[in-house]
């Protein structure tokens, strides 16, 4: 066992080729049964595995910064950096993060979680190299799928007409959580003519096998042909833009991979290098499912089905079944996600209508803005995205669907706290960063009914609206928690208290949660639930202000800027001065754990909720 003896990129350096190859499986199967027991992201892992340990093996980290795109990719630097030990612990509360953590290792350069940043970092810290006279490459590993996103393509534009020392590496494996999607996509996984270069090259080949030399005249043919294919091929234009351009190589070939690297390494300059990998190489199950096995939970390694398989329906799958239902009944309504098909539920809508579903791939701002363009004319688009991506489509979301008052739908997904992925993939800022925004309207059901008569509302509403729901499952509701006829901007009384003048207010599943408290407790109180957190229902909230002594506003977002702080400068325009407690989230960045878990540390579940009540009241 080679593994074993690694825990430093030095003491990968002691290895022949040979040893790297068998170290390599022994990685391979050291991911499969880590991941299949904490959950992870594992074909793209699998995938870099060789890619990985032949960057360690010619240059020397820390001193030479390798920045990994998007950072799910970088289990193998993980283990090879001296975190092996700890890798049963991944996406665990207080174990090692799925991404790149500083805190980590001084091998971990930048923190990301987010696609398409690696040119950017990489550019600087590459110029900063050079600004302090300092020793050491920076490589930076981006995939196919992230070099779609703007970001990247705009630091492909500064850095190629620059003589910045920088090395990218394109690690070509035709997807990103799902097909890839795009022009640049295709141009990046084809090779022109390649069938036609194939065919004509065997063709000669058995011609000139039975003549003298023939053994030469193929190793000519080969040669010939690997330099037509990089002719047509995409080196041609990363050539036109300045780079210095390697490849494609192959991406599992030890002996390709350290030659070419060998020779990038003794030159200067931009220089891009094409490596063509397979996504889940080594567990044909994943090879074979790579979108399944881009995150995956635990699993079973020789099945691959999923250990803790769960038939509990969840918000982005509601989500996707009432947008289809949307469609059949309104022919002008469409989808867009951006690389997220599956995730944010729009699988079958995407297969029931072709012509009305747009993936942009990773393009959050294009997502936003392409929807506006669609809505000018009539039609009614559903954009759908995570709350942590939409964050990069902030400024199309002022600029163009705000200002423009435009009829374009934002499913936000995996709002509030989001399990395993840590600090990068929080949806705990969309409440705050989308209040302000004139003429946006958002919405914020508690379970299947009003989360169902919040898109019908949002279907029949002319101007931009919210629907903000979380990663979990979509829970029952005893009693009637929910509106019987939903309204945009109206507020809903669950219960009035009898005899004290107590009053909670929250929005979300949050509620289910205070009202089983407040049962448990037998304790008296006026629960309120907002149901439309912009715009609120001043009036309903007023007048139930001022009959109340201690109004405690409960909510799963950050405290700085959320609904707790819409309400206190509502009482203020007002004049009313009354006691106040907002319990939400701290401005912070939050910890890898479970949503349970994150739920508890935050008080935020049915027994934090009861601590914070018999405190307060």
């Amino acid at each position: 066992m080679y593994l074993e003896e690694i825990n430093s990129p030095s003491d990968l350096k002691k290895l022949n080729v040979e040893e790297l190859k068998i170290l390599s499986s022994e990685i391979r199967e050291f991911l499969i049964n880590n991941v299949s027991n904490t959950g992870g992201h594992l074909g793209s892992n699998l995938g870099v595995v060789d890619l990985t340990l032949v960057l360690h093996y010619l240059f020397s980290s820390p001193r030479d910064a390798f920045i990994f795109d998007v950072g799910h990719q970088a289990y193998t630097h993980k283990i090879i950096t001296g975190r092996k030990d700890k890798f049963h612990t991944l996406r665990t509360y207080g174990g090692i993060s799925g991404f790149p953590k500083r805190c980590e290792s001084e091998h971990d350069i930048e923190e990301t979680g987010h696609s398409s940043t690696s040119l950017s970092f990489a550019y600087g810290l590459a110029c900063s190299k050079n600004i302090l006279g300092l020793r050491g490459d920076v490589i930076a590993i981006i995939g196919d799928g992230a070099m779609t996103g703007g970001m990247a393509l705009e630091a492909m534009n500064n850095i190629a007409h620059t003589d910045t020392d920088i090395i990218i590496v394109l690690n070509n494996n035709e997807m990103s959580i799902g097909k890839n999607i795009g022009a640049i996509s295709k141009f990046l996984n084809t090779t022109l003519n390649d069938s036609l270069i194939q065919e004509a090259s065997e063709k000669v080949r058995g011609l000139v096998s039975n003549l003298p030399f023939g053994d030469i005249a193929n190793e000519f043919i080969d040669r010939g042909k690997g330099a037509i294919r990089t002719f047509v091929a995409p080196g041609i234009a990363f050539r036109e833009m300045g780079f210095k351009y390697f490849g494609p190589v192959d991406g599992h070939n030890y002996e390709e991979l350290l030659d070419i690297f060998q020779k990038v390494k003794s030159i200067r300059g931009p220089r891009l290098v094409q490596v063509n990998t397979v996504k889940g190489k080594g567990y044909k199950i994943a090879e074979e499912n790579p979108s399944k096995f881009h995150g995956i939970t635990p699993f079973n390694i020789e099945t691959g089905e999923l250990k803790n398989k769960s038939n509990a329906k969840t918000f982005s799958n509601l989500a996707g079944e009432c947008i289809v239902n949307a469609a059949k009944e309104n022919k002008n309504v469409v989808a867009i996600t951006a690389a997220m098909e599956s995730g944010t539920g729009l699988t079958e809508y995407a297969k029931l209508f072709k012509d009305r579903f747009f993936d942009v791939g990773i393009a959050e701002q294009h997502a936003v803005t392409f929807a506006v363009g669609l809505a000018e004319n009539g039609i009614i688009p559903f954009v759908c995205l995570y709350s942590t991506f939409l964050q990069r489509g902030y400024d199309q979301v002022i600029h163009d669907i705000g200002i423009m008052n435009a009829n374009v739908k934002l499913m936000i997904d995996r709002a509030g706290l989001v399990p395993e992925d840590g600090d990068t993939h929080q949806g705990v800022f969309d409440v705050s960063f989308l209040r302000i925004v004139p003429n946006i309207t958002i919405m914020a059901p508690v379970g299947e009914k009003d989360f169902r008569d919040m898109v019908k509302k949002a279907v029949e509403y002319k101007g931009p609206t919210v629907i903000r729901y979380n990663k979990s499952a979509v829970r029952e509701l005893k009693e009637n928690i929910v509106a019987d006829n939903f309204e945009i901007g109206k507020a809903h009384i669950i219960r009035n208290a009898e005899k004290t003048n107590n009053l909670i207010i929250s929005y979300g599943q949050t509620l289910i949660d205070i009202v089983d408290a407040a049962d448990e407790m037998n304790f008296d109180v006026t629960i309120l639930n907002l149901s439309t957190l912009k715009p609120l229902d001043e009036e309903t909230i007023l007048n139930l202000v001022k009959k109340s002594d201690k109004i405690l506003i409960i909510e799963e977002s950050i405290k700085s800027g959320g609904i707790g702080s819409s309400i206190l400068e509502l009482l203020s325009d007002n004049e009313i001065y009354k006691t106040v407690k907002i319990h939400a989230l701290p401005n912070k960045f939050f910890e890898v754990a479970t949503r349970n878990e994150l739920l508890k540390m935050y008080k935020l579940d049915k027994e934090g909720i009861k601590e914070i009540i018999s405190k307060y009241f």
